[in-house]
């Protein structure tokens, strides 16, 4: 019975032994497997390189006036990188302390002649455009016209200081 309990220790012990050496568990890490990072893009709307208008024109009946506005993509070799959705506004309405000069007909065309907008008197014409992703910068003209229309002597109501129309232009660009 000795000799049985001492084998079979042995064949315990050996066992242990073996499972011990193939159930071992090993380890290793690797640090920095990968690892990423995010710059924004670059998004540019600037007052382009072209604006014509005055402060204070006098205009009377049958007279016109002319102002152009641009706005651009890019800031000297600095370009969008990515496409743009344009919203542009041009608010007619009354210069502060006077009354706006009724007559008035103001339109706003584009580069190509096309006309993008007219009002009467006071209001807002707004519309879209847009810049296309490329790799050159764009700048886009526009053609504010400021026409007061002759007619049979009515608009002699409209001289002196009590009357000025006031225009301002103002872009909104958003990502496409």
């Amino acid at each position: 019975m000795k000799k049985t309990l001492i084998t079979l220790a042995l064949v315990l012990l050996l066992a242990t032994s073996v499972i011990a050496g193939t159930l071992a568990m090993y380890t290793t890490s690797i640090d920095n497997l990968s690892e990423g990072s995010v710059v924004a893009k670059e998004f540019i709307l600037t007052k382009g390189g072209t604006d014509t208008f005055a402060q204070n024109v006098k205009l009377s009946p049958g007279e016109s006036e002319e102002w152009k506005f641009s706005i651009k993509n890019y800031d000297g070799n600095i370009i969008s990188e990515t496409a743009m959705n344009l919203d542009i506004k041009v608010d007619v309405a009354a210069v502060d302390g006077k009354e706006v000069i009724a007559p008035l007909v103001i339109s706003v065309r584009n580069s190509e002649g096309e006309i993008k907008g007219t009002i009467t008197a006071n209001g807002t014409i707004a519309f879209n455009d847009d810049f296309s992703l490329s790799d050159i910068g764009q700048e886009k003209i526009y053609t504010v016209s400021v026409n007061w229309p002759g007619n049979d002597g009515a608009d002699i109501n409209y001289a002196g200081a009590g009357y000025g129309t006031r225009i301002k232009v103002s872009v909104t660009g958003l990502q496409k």
